[in-house]
């Protein structure tokens, strides 16, 4: 690695060397030609002296121009990449944001593992052992049967709450029948599950799901249905941890 960075500096050196070199001898050897030439056609003829002058010095222009532009062009295209490159580094997180759609970015509904049975017959246990094996993330998008999103319900929710019901006494037996309905009756959770998640449209960057995310308390899911109503089935799921990854610079 360190005899590739001195191979670059070194080649770099002497680049930078010819070119400084070669842009002195082009400057002196025009500065010669022409006066040379002046001389000549002065002395040689005073009257076709303008003339000569006039065909001569833009060949000599366009020449000096087309050296000096061919080894010259390489730094200046490497500086303007330079400059671009910094610029984009500047950007702010939210200047980022605003340039990615969802759609880019969002877990489509295809691949996405959610549900739609009814909320008195989705059994917590079940749907903890469901998300171990299916393997797809910790939260659990509940959905209507005709694809309208419902709630959606992180495993720390539901463990929290058999956790809950087994330190109140109830027994084994019972705590495998819990189902997300007896969890919506609990206070202290039907409030989070009711804004767990907001709604944007299809055509909505992810600065617009970060400001629907903030507006909305506990909200850290965005669901992405066509016109970015919730009544609509859901094309797709935004969730907090997908925002904070693509707002790094």
């Amino acid at each position: 690695m360190a005899n590739e960075t001195g191979n670059t500096s070194g080649h770099r050196f002497w680049d930078r060397w010819f070119r400084e070199r070669l842009a002195t001898i082009v400057l002196l050897v025009s500065v010669l030609a022409v006066a040379i030439l002046a001389g000549i056609a002065i002395h040689s003829d005073r009257s076709q002296a303008k003339e000569i002058l006039t065909m001569i010095l833009p060949m000599i222009g366009t020449w000096v121009g087309t050296v000096l532009a061919f080894y010259f062009g390489k730094e200046q295209l490497e500086a303007a990449t330079r400059s671009v490159t910094s610029i984009a580094r500047e950007l702010t997180p939210d200047e980022k944001l605003r340039s990615i759609r969802v759609t880019e970015k969002m877990i489509p509904r295809s691949g996405a593992y959610a549900v739609d049975e009814d909320p008195g017959k989705l059994k917590l246990v079940e749907a903890v052992a469901n998300l171990d094996r299916e393997k797809k993330g910790n939260r659990l998008p509940i959905l209507k049967a005709n694809g309208e999103p419902l709630y959606v319900v992180h495993r720390s929710t539901m463990d929290r709450f058999i956790a809950k019901a087994a330190a109140a006494g109830k027994a084994a037996a019972e705590l495998q029948v819990l189902t997300l309905n007896d969890l919506m009756t609990d206070p202290e959770f039907k409030a989070k599950l009711e804004t767990s998640f907001a709604v944007v449209p299809q055509t909505a960057t992810l600065a617009d799901a970060k400001r629907a995310m903030e507006s909305t308390p506990w909200c850290q899911d965005i669901f992405v249905t066509p016109e970015g109503s919730r009544t609509e089935p859901i094309i797709g799921w935004v969730t907090n941890v997908i925002i904070e990854a693509n707002s790094r610079v």
